[in-house]
């Protein structure tokens, strides 16, 4: 009995282990193929339980270097399977876009569960977008509400994978987190990370 449950958590690991390979490698060709029409590098490299991407724009574009961090989930680990019903663990994505023109404003995007990861300035605005399920943190109403009609397309396609987006004024960059859902997940996510840095050249 105890050699065939050693069998089994072995079966799972080695299971667990390729479809995270599998999935690390649809990944990275999604994201090598979002970046080459406006990079002229894009590289990999190993990290922790995924892989870092770095991307380098032509030039003259919205940002000068775009990082991605993916992490996955614990595949290769036999409870993964009876718990992801419950936790509903997923792989994540972090994108920070490096603005070639800053954004006047800080803009902090994200939903009310994420709301505790954040330390925030009390001196801040609040607006909840009750369509969006999300809350809107900022410190100027006014350009930011014109900043979420312009981007509104592109969040509501990607509403359901994003946990956050911040824009620093102070650091000069747009960073989204988000869950990886399905297939469009990525592309959804850096269709969004374009949209707000051509809202924030134009019309900020």
């Amino acid at each position: 009995m105890l050699i065939a449950i050693i069998i089994i958590l072995a079966i799972l690991f080695v299971v667990g282990l390729r479809a995270n390979n599998n999935a690390m490698m649809k990944y990275a060709e999604q994201i090598r193929n979002l970046s080459l029409p406006f990079c002229k590098f894009v590289g990999f490299r190993r990290y922790g339980r995924g892989f870092k991407a770095l991307c380098i724009p032509k030039e003259g574009g919205l940002f000068s270097r775009i990082d991605v961090t993916l992490s996955l989930t614990w595949r290769e680990n036999p409870l993964y399977y009876l718990l992801s019903p419950l936790t509903k663990d997923k792989d994540y994505i972090l994108v920070w876009g490096s603005l070639t023109r800053r954004c006047p404003i800080n803009i902090e995007i994200c939903k009310g569960s994420y709301l505790n990861k954040l330390k925030l300035d009390s001196n801040l605005e609040k607006v909840e977008l009750c369509q969006l399920g999300m809350i809107v943190i900022t410190d100027n109403l006014d350009k930011t509400r014109k900043f979420l009609d312009e981007i509104e397309e592109s969040l509501l396609s990607s509403k359901d994978c994003i946990d956050s987006i911040s824009i620093k004024e102070s650091e000069g960059w747009v960073k989204i987190v988000a869950r990886i859902l399905d297939d469009s997940s990525i592309k959804n996510v850096f269709n969004l990370l374009i949209r707000s840095g051509q809202v924030i050249r134009e019309s900020i």
